[in-house]
């Protein structure tokens, strides 16, 4: 299973980013967690739309699920394309009414309501829900696959409460919304959670990795780091673009224990690579540093450098592989 950040921010997004948005795949599963402004455009450099098996949407505030409206046009036009034959399910939380009937387009959304205590199938993957405490009707989502410890919680929008704590026990990951800072809560603002309690939550329910989201646009990320990893040590912010492997095994190697492998410029081959990596049993991570830490796909031309990372103890392996396929491969000709 893997989780590609689409879109981070809440209420709005900064100039170039989205709100909030989560691709989830397994195998030939692609499952859409929330769908804010922007998350589309960006959902189309991983997956063409009508690929989508279902859109999850934690609760109906317009950050979550604006592009939704737009989505449509897509899944309608691949219709007309012959490329999808069903409608698209749609699971959200039924209120508030008057938006969730927004959401229904007969033929082309399949709209379900969420409902308390229940799961849903797609495949090997399962999806469980806990009602939050937000302004509107909020679930969490929890998504397991079959059979093995992968598992995703992402909070949804939410203050602290504690049974979030054993919703997300020894989740891989744990997406969390962290829209305040301490001081925000001092001035009484409510419906979100902070850093710092983001922290705690990762630290009680002693998840493996904590990643922060729903961020403000106009705050620097440091100042969330700083809070969280007060409580929480694998803690870092979302990335837009980012894709986390949720492999129990890859959240062994901490950020010191990465070494780059190689830089590519070509996002193809840098993909090519890390297939052939991984097919080898070894953890690869894709980061481009020149263009704000986002994954290949984001960005081309010059500064969509691509650093292909690997762990130490894999480093030497990783060297014979990559000599290989610079050994086989045709040179390259003007």
């Amino acid at each position: 299973m893997k989780l590609t950040v689409l879109g981070c921010y809440g209420p709005y997004p900064p100039a170039g980013g989205a709100c909030s948005g989560y691709l989830v795949e397994f195998e030939e599963w692609k499952l859409l967690l929330d769908c804010g402004n922007g998350v589309l455009s960006r959902l189309q450099h991983f997956i063409e739309p009508h690929q989508l098996d279902a859109v999850v949407l934690t609760h109906l505030h317009s950050d979550h699920i604006s592009d939704c409206f737009i989505l449509r046009y897509a899944i309608k036009a691949a219709f007309k394309q012959g490329r999808r034959t069903r409608p698209l399910p749609l699971f959200a939380p039924s209120r508030p009414a008057e938006d969730y009937e927004r959401l229904t387009d007969p033929g082309i959304f399949q709209v379900q309501p969420i409902r308390d205590a229940e799961t849903l199938t797609f495949g090997p993957l399962q999806l469980s829900f806990l009602r939050t405490v937000h302004s509107v009707s909020c679930y969490a989502v929890k998504i397991t696959v079959a059979g093995s410890p992968q598992t995703v919680v992402y909070s949804g929008d939410t203050e602290y409460f504690p049974d979030l704590a054993d919703f997300a026990r020894g989740a891989s990951l744990l997406l969390c919304e962290a829209n305040f800072l301490q001081r925000d809560l001092l001035a009484e603002q409510i419906n979100h959670m902070s850093a710092r309690q983001a922290g705690i939550l990762g630290k009680q329910a002693g998840v493996k990795r904590l990643v922060l989201t729903h961020l403000l646009p106009y705050r620097e990320g440091e100042a969330y780091l700083a809070e969280a990893s007060k409580e929480f040590e694998a803690v870092e912010l979302a990335q837009e673009g980012e894709v986390y492997p949720i492999n129990p095994a890859s959240f062994n190697h901490a950020k010191g224990d990465w070494m780059i492998l190689t830089v590519e410029t070509n996002p193809i081959k840098a993909s090519l690579l890390e297939g052939r990596l991984k097919a080898e049993g070894i953890t690869v991570m894709l980061r481009n540093e020149e263009a704000a830490g986002q994954i290949y796909g984001f960005t081309v031309g010059p500064l969509a450098d691509i650093q292909v990372l690997v762990p130490k103890d894999h480093m030497q392996q990783a060297r014979e592989i990559l000599q290989e396929i610079i050994e086989n491969s045709p040179e390259e000709t003007d």
